[in-house]
């Protein structure tokens, strides 16, 4: 496609969208105090506080859509991300809005986790209710770095006009478009009919320049800040799994873990770096290199998450999206990708029991108080693509966890036929339901040769 061919394509809602409320990160911290203090109580109505006392909190607007921009930085759940209105009686503060709120707004501390939520907005913004941006699956401030880094170290480009950064950058839906966008911007592209509405409605730029300082704005130009050039690209651009941190952004219920959860991306981008910092190690999403380490790190994940910064609801249709795949060439045997927060709801559903047998009895987690459990895909999340491929069905949903104290767990693993052919008997008839429920029509024999049990 030329320049002057995707120019013509576009519309006037081709743009990133956020919404016009405040994009102040510091705010959205004063409206998720609010909503902490209450949102536990059933009997008060958050809308009609928010408004009587957004005073109490110094929060200037009485407006409580301010909340919605809490959600967009990650610091109070919103379910389904994309529905109309505020309905925030199921809502509850993330794991990031209670990390943050133990530093004070001065901190590197503090700073490195802003920057981390800033880092992981997402277009199609949660909060993009009429849609324009529905197939749109970027992380903003990543997406324009690469284009700006690119067209600096191949062409020698150093800064890019507005109109050609709204025109062709914020106009894009997916990161396979950075070589094109950096064609089109080099050869001096044609700008949109549209710019002027593109201003006016989005508010991405705002969200960047009033929380971190990675780029320069100045006279209709964005360029990157050469204070944190090197740093970024070092730190995060170089030391993390692009690849991988972009295929979190399909299905909800994994971005809603990416964005509420912390991800330790270990980066700075509002304090002026020292000479001194260098590159560090690798910090995020790393691969264990065995099947056991990766079963170890879903279960400790799981185990981790409370459940009160979680709203089960994200969990619905998590079945209907294809399955992420993991190419790395360092990845061994197990090449899939599993979401810990559905494990945390299964396991919340049955109550912290063992859904083999409610009798079993293990210890109190020192992490959530409760009776410790282990979440298990029935159907073993290796045969994702598989699945996928004759069911339509993505495996690691609701539908397929179960819950089950550790002795059951490694019983599945280690156990002789007869043990796991009684197990798996006990629990497909028990959640069977859910497969119908969903339209997974597997047997119970193809999911006992799946465990390798060739006996009927």
């Amino acid at each position: 496609m030329t320049a002057e061919e995707y120019v013509n394509q576009l519309n006037e809602n081709s743009v990133w969208v956020f919404t016009k409320q405040t994009t102040n990160f510091e705010d959205a911290i004063l409206s998720s105090k609010l909503f902490a203090d209450i949102c536990y109580d059933n009997s008060i109505n958050v809308e009609r506080y928010f408004t009587e006392h957004h005073l109490d909190y110094g929060i200037e607007t009485d407006r409580h859509r301010a909340l919605v921009i809490a959600q967009l930085f990650g610091l109070i759940t919103k379910t389904p991300f994309y529905g109309r209105g505020g309905h925030y009686t199921n809502e509850r503060p993330t794991e990031i809005y209670d990390k943050i709120k133990q530093f004070d707004h001065n901190s590197q501390e503090y700073n490195v986790i802003k920057t981390e939520q800033i880092l992981k907005l997402k277009i199609h913004a949660i909060i993009d209710t009429a849609g324009n941006n529905e197939n749109y699956n970027i992380l903003p401030v990543i997406f324009i770095y690469q284009v700006l880094k690119k067209l600096q170290t191949l062409h020698g480009i150093s800064s890019v006009s507005e109109d050609m950064l709204y025109t062709y950058i914020m106009t894009s839906e997916s990161y396979a478009d950075v070589d094109a966008v950096v064609d089109y911007i080099a050869h001096n592209g044609p700008i949109s009919q549209y710019v002027a509405r593109y201003k006016d409605r989005s508010r991405v730029l705002t969200v960047i320049k009033n929380n971190i300082a990675l780029f320069k704005f100045e006279n209709q130009k964005i360029s990157i800040n050469p204070d944190f050039d090197e740093y970024f690209y070092t730190h995060f651009i170089e030391n993390h799994d692009l690849d991988e941190l972009h295929e979190q952004l399909l299905r909800d219920i994994d971005y809603s873990y990416l964005l509420y959860n912390y991800q330790n991306f270990n980066i700075n981008l509002i304090d002026v770096p020292s000479v001194a910092q260098k590159p560090t190690q690798q910090t995020f999403q790393i691969i264990p290199e065995t099947d056991e380490q990766k079963e170890r790190a879903y279960i400790d994940k799981v185990d981790s998450i409370h459940e009160e910064n979680v709203n089960d609801a994200v969990a619905e249709g998590a079945y209907t999206i294809a399955p992420m795949s993991v190419t790395k060439q360092h990845a061994t045997g197990r090449n899939f990708r599993t979401n810990p927060i559905l494990g945390k709801i299964a396991i919340k559903h049955a109550y912290y029991s063992c859904e083999c047998n409610t009798e079993h009895k293990t210890f109190q987690s020192n992490r959530t108080r409760k009776q410790y459990m282990e979440a298990h895909h029935l159907v073993p999340v290796a045969n994702q693509k598989a699945m996928w491929d004759k069911y339509n069905i993505n495996i690691d949903c609701l539908e397929n966890l179960v819950s089950l104290c550790p002795n059951c767990h490694k019983a599945f693993h280690y156990g002789t036929e007869e043990v796991k052919t009684q197990m798996i008997e006990n629990l497909y008839n028990k959640i069977r339901h859910k497969y119908a429920a969903i339209g997974f029509n597997i047997t119970l024999d193809e999911i006992k040769q799946l465990y390798g049990i060739t006996q009927s």
